[in-house]
């Protein structure tokens, strides 16, 4: 077991016991936000209809403590090790997490990478920008700040700081995740993670590397196929910079030297259609056509037009 906290601060707590509501609106956002944390790193998205995987259940579990007058949560947490031993000593199984830091870490972590923008897009996508958009309700109990106490990767402390000024910025950001399309992709089918219905793709002339899910129930199949070339068809999904977050296969199969002429390029958004309202402005007496109608655009007289047009007949 490891522990973190966090702090709290503004006048409406500072000094005084935390209340239950607060800590009900807070301490729900930090389950789900640690749950959806592990989710995009390991399947590329954050919530999926179905049960919850089990080990992710268990690794968002953990007690609080609060000492009286304190603003500070102290949170003690399981480390992935911890929750589920059979499959994170094979530390190959989850390369994208480290089994030694709890899950609270990567929730500090994604609620960092959204504050800065759009360089690390792929550790958030729209649902969890919406799930921090609901601490909004914390913040209306007369906290000014919320402060995420962890650790990165190489074991430095981690300090990310959230104020209810930085929730619009949020929901800006959720606007400028492009929306997900149809593609077809061919590359090479570089792993297989039958846990969590998982694969990636590898795109060798771009050495990219593909997340993708899908319903893998051919697992005999896609044993023969791995380390081969694949096309998938499926729909592609994107982070807030453009790039894939993941694909949703929808089908899987050997690929021809067609398809990997066809489809191994990495894809793209769409252009988003321009919405036609917002390109009407009303017209005034002084705007538009109104303010050209009946002008003759040069300095020329009536008698040089005609004299103009004589010449051109």
């Amino acid at each position: 077991m490891v522990t973190r906290q966090i702090r709290l601060d503004g006048p409406g707590v500072r000094g005084v016991r935390v209340s239950g509501a607060l800590l009900r609106d807070l301490l729900s956002i930090v389950i789900e936000g640690s749950q959806q944390a592990l989710r995009i790193r390991t399947q590329g998205r954050s919530t999926a209809r179905g049960a919850l995987p089990a080990w992710i259940a268990a690794a968002s579990e953990f007690s609080v403590c609060i000492r009286e007058g304190s603003t500070i949560l102290e949170l003690e947490l399981p480390t992935l090790l911890e929750t589920n031993p059979e499959e994170f000593r094979q530390r190959q199984l989850f390369p994208e997490v480290d089994p030694d830091l709890p899950a609270f870490d990567y929730l500090a972590e994604s609620v960092e990478a959204a504050l800065e923008g759009e360089q690390r897009a792929n550790l958030y996508d729209k649902s969890m920008l919406k799930l921090l958009g609901r601490l909004d309700v914390a913040f209306s109990h007369g906290i000014s700040d919320i402060v995420l106490e962890g650790f990165d990767s190489t074991r430095r402390p981690r300090s990310v700081m959230l104020a209810r000024e930085t929730l619009s910025g949020l929901k800006a950001l959720q606007s400028k995740i492009p929306r997900p399309r149809r593609v077809r992709i061919a590359g090479k089918l570089d792993s297989i993670r039958h846990s969590d219905q998982t694969f990636t793709l590898l795109l060798p002339e771009r050495g990219e590397t593909i997340k993708g899910i899908g319903e893998l129930t051919h697992v005999g199949d896609l044993q023969t196929l791995w380390g081969r070339d694949v096309v998938v068809s499926g729909t592609v999904h994107f982070t807030a910079n453009g790039g894939v977050q993941r694909i949703e296969a929808e089908a899987l199969a050997s690929a021809t030297p067609e398809d990997l002429h066809l489809w191994q390029a990495t894809p793209v958004p769409l252009a988003e259609r321009i919405e036609i309202s917002g390109l009407r402005v009303a017209q005034g007496p002084r705007s538009g056509l109104t303010a050209i109608f009946g002008q003759w655009p040069g300095e020329e007289s009536d008698e040089e037009v005609e004299q103009a047009l004589e010449n051109l007949s």
